[in-house]
């Protein structure tokens, strides 16, 4: 049987000055609003579908509890629905550091990861304390078109899509007015 997973869909107008559309601008601006989220709590994981003029913040963490190829297929899913420009991983999460098959250590962290279709991808990451400090003074970032590899556990997410012939039917909702994204 196919796994199910519970998804929150909401869905609001792309305000290009909250969410440019130049890729370093999008990252910052994306971690900024995570960043700031830690004063009122975790940020809860979400995938943002960024479209030209709307944006859908869905809730995953239903789907990151899932075994790997699930998770994986079901994110691809998600970032190959039509209309999508970019696809954003944002939240607090726990980052696990690997020397081959074995994990050496976990840290906690708010991460933003950005993918785009044609595989371009952006990512950072902010590692934090048990009572949500901010444990540097800067997120470590990395890019695609700086010829660092991509981290492990994320993106793909649209190859994976065009390699299988991923689909996702749903029925999105109409914008909401006044929406204002979670992170």
């Amino acid at each position: 049987m196919p796994p199910q997973f519970n998804l929150r869909f909401v869905a609001g107008p792309r305000d290009p000055e909250l969410l440019p559309v130049d890729d370093e601008a999008l990252g910052d601006a994306l971690m900024g609003r995570v960043t700031q989220a830690l004063i009122q709590g975790v940020p809860r994981p979400a995938l943002l579908l960024l479209r030209d003029e709307q944006v859908d913040q869905v809730d995953i963490v239903d789907v990151l509890q899932a075994p790997a190829p699930d998770r994986e297929r079901m994110l691809a899913a998600l970032a190959s629905q039509p209309g999508v420009r970019c696809c954003a991983l944002a939240g607090a999460m726990t980052l696990q550091r690997r020397r081959g098959p074995e994990i050496i250590g976990r840290q906690r962290a708010v991460v933003v990861f950005l993918e785009w279709p044609d595989n371009r991808w952006w990512s950072a990451w902010l590692p934090v304390a048990d009572d949500r400090r901010p444990l540097a003074d800067a997120p470590v970032i990395q890019r695609a078109v700086d010829g660092s590899p991509r981290p492990n556990g994320v993106g793909g997410w649209f190859s994976l899509a065009r390699r299988e012939n991923l689909r996702l039917n749903l029925h999105r909702p109409e914008s909401q007015r006044g929406l204002d994204l979670v992170h």
